[in-house]
């Protein structure tokens, strides 16, 4: 038996469970891509759960953690971009052990909720120099 529609009247049935079906599963490609990423990111305790606003702001630190680090290295590399007068054996950059981890800024004050900032959050290194 097919439903004849009027203007005002609500869709199709039909129609409404396709695309019931197809949100259900885009939800479930978000989802799925938020795990994976959630994988990547590294947090202490590892297996602390996220919101996925969590998850893109502590990705988005680490990326940018990932590529401050991979520029030290490219000006340490590079023909006299070594400056100072520490030996060329001694650990320098966000990795050594005189560098300092701090709590990101962005953690204290993103969104304003008292609950997420007693969370364990995501340290960077500072910069070091």
């Amino acid at each position: 038996m097919t439903r004849v529609l009027f203007a005002g009247s609500r869709p199709r049935p039909v129609h409404r469970v396709f695309t019931n079906t197809r949100e259900r599963w885009r939800q479930q490609n978000v989802n799925g891509a938020f795990a994976e990423l959630r994988s990547l990111v590294p947090t202490h305790p590892p297996d602390r759960k996220l919101s996925k606003n969590e998850i893109l702001r502590h990705a988005l630190r680490y990326i940018t953690f990932l590529d401050r680090l991979l520029t030290d290295q490219d000006h340490k590399m590079a023909p006299g971009g070594r400056a100072g007068s520490l030996g060329d054996d001694e650990p320098q950059g966000p990795l050594s052990p005189a560098c300092s981890w701090t709590q990101s800024s962005e953690d204290a004050d993103s969104d304003g909720l008292s609950e997420e900032r007693s969370r364990p959050h995501l340290y960077l290194p500072s910069r070091c120099s």
